[in-house]
């Protein structure tokens, strides 16, 4: 009988909130998880958010395991004890990096499934391993995807050809329970054909955004010393470090691909005095099927997240079809302040425009509570609902591998059929990198623009 092993996970990237959430998380998960690797360019990590000095990468590995630690992803997967043996790896790197080592693991998967046909050596015989039980390697990529459309496309294109790997984009709220109940409504046809959209999402993060110090989050040209150089980015500041969050539950509940397909941006924004990032901006998205579509922003709100007491973001997410409409919003602080809520629409009925709400019975063994749950920021237990599902599709892969490797694997491992499809995030992904995008480049022209 194969014997159980944990997945082996790499985290690249070790800034503060791989440091402050990511390790601790995984570190939680053991023994179903262990920490293989840590990579980041810096031998000393710092950090402008973290109260006290970030661990060093000879201490972080110290702390996790005496796992080995590298400069690079590339010299991460060239290790033949380490790169091969990996069953995921999360992106914690700055934005403008996640392109090059998101392609660089997810060119690994395919060089892995390309030697899926290789002979191996099980119970003392030689057996073909079918390229469905090669060992998977997936990711769990920190937003946003990329801040290039053109890197977005090349990245979404490229996961699509390797489903054997789980492609999860860390947007937590995206994968809270609410999330799926609201993703059902829409796609069991309750709301009827989508017409309009309206989303607000406001914080108070001007200490984010209006010092200097946090230059991955202000600055155009936001690498790390030891990253190649990139072209500096059209813009910096609230709409990726922020908005992202927002387009991204938007377009994960809408589901179909092909619907709220952004076409044209019209976008005004306001800047910081003192570090020139957005601050507030408001935006009209045209649609490829007409759907109207419109979001704000700022990050003037009063008070801070991490203060004590804590000031919640106040977010606001409205979805009309022509036979009903979602409504989400509240203070992602104080979860009596809002619950998802239905309304339809039933002309001459005594239950037109009457509100119900779909999570008010919970479900204990989903964790479905009534009340307003975006951000799952909380550094405590396992980890968000991202984290899960990447650890589910890294555990699920590892074992199947591990069990054609045994002496007793059965003819149902090997089995050809279409498999489960695994979560893939890359268009979810691409969609806010196109809008965010021409929000800026329409901000900077002063008219509507083209989505790339």
């Amino acid at each position: 009988m194969a014997t159980k092993t944990p997945s082996r996970v790499a985290v690249i990237g070790c800034g503060w909130w791989s440091q402050g959430w990511h390790l601790p998380h995984l570190a939680a998960n053991a023994p179903h998880v262990v920490i293989a690797a840590i990579v980041d360019p810096s031998p000393l990590p710092i950090s402008t958010l973290s109260s006290s000095p970030l661990l060093s990468l000879v201490e972080l590995s110290k702390k996790y395991n005496n796992c080995p630690h590298y400069n690079s992803v590339e010299e991460m997967l060239a290790d033949p004890e380490v790169g091969p043996t990996l069953d995921g790896a999360i992106v914690a790197t700055s934005h403008a990096s996640h392109f090059q080592v998101g392609m660089a693991l997810l060119k690994e998967g395919l060089h892995r499934r390309s030697k899926g046909s290789d002979s191996v050596v099980v119970a003392g015989k030689k057996r073909s391993r079918p390229q469905s039980i090669h060992r998977a390697l997936h990711i769990l990529m920190e937003k946003p995807m990329t801040c290039s459309v053109d890197e977005a496309l090349e990245m979404s294109k490229t996961s699509m050809t390797y489903p054997e790997g789980a492609f999860v984009i860390n947007h937590t709220a995206s994968y809270r329970p609410q999330t799926f109940v609201a993703k059902e409504i829409i796609s069991s046809g309750q709301l009827g054909e989508i017409r309009h959209i309206t989303a607000q999402m406001n914080g108070g993060l001007m200490w984010l955004f209006d010092d200097k110090k946090n230059e991955s989050w202000v600055s155009k040209t936001p690498w790390q010393k030891g990253e190649d150089n990139k072209t500096p980015m059209n813009g910096n500041g609230y709409a990726w470090g922020q908005l992202a969050h927002i387009l991204a539950w938007i377009y994960k509940v809408l589901g179909a691909d092909d619907v709220a397909v952004p076409k044209k941006v019209f976008c005004t924004m306001t800047h910081a005095p003192n570090t020139g990032a957005d601050i507030s901006l408001a935006a009209v998205i045209t649609c490829s099927d007409g759907i109207t579509f419109s979001i704000s922003g700022t990050a003037l709100l009063p008070g801070s997240q991490y203060a004590d007491p804590p000031i919640g973001k106040r977010i606001n997410v409205e979805i009309f079809g022509m036979e009903g409409c979602l409504l989400w919003g509240g203070d992602d602080r104080i979860p009596e302040t809002g619950k998802l809520e239905l309304r339809r629409s039933a002309p001459g009925k005594k239950e037109d425009g009457q509100s119900e709400f779909p999570c008010s019975q919970g479900d204990a063994a989903n964790e479905l509570k009534d009340g307003f749950y975006f951000e799952d920021g909380d550094q405590d237990g396992k980890g968000p609902g991202s984290m899960k599902m990447f650890l589910d599709a890294c555990n699920s892969s590892a074992a199947k591998s591990l069990a054609f490797e045994s002496e007793e694997s059965t003819a149902t491992l090997v089995d050809e059929s279409e498999p489960t499809p695994l979560a893939n995030d890359s268009l979810i992904g691409l969609r806010t990198v196109q809008i965010i995008d021409a929000m800026y480049k329409s901000s900077i022209s002063g008219n509507a623009v083209d989505v790339q």
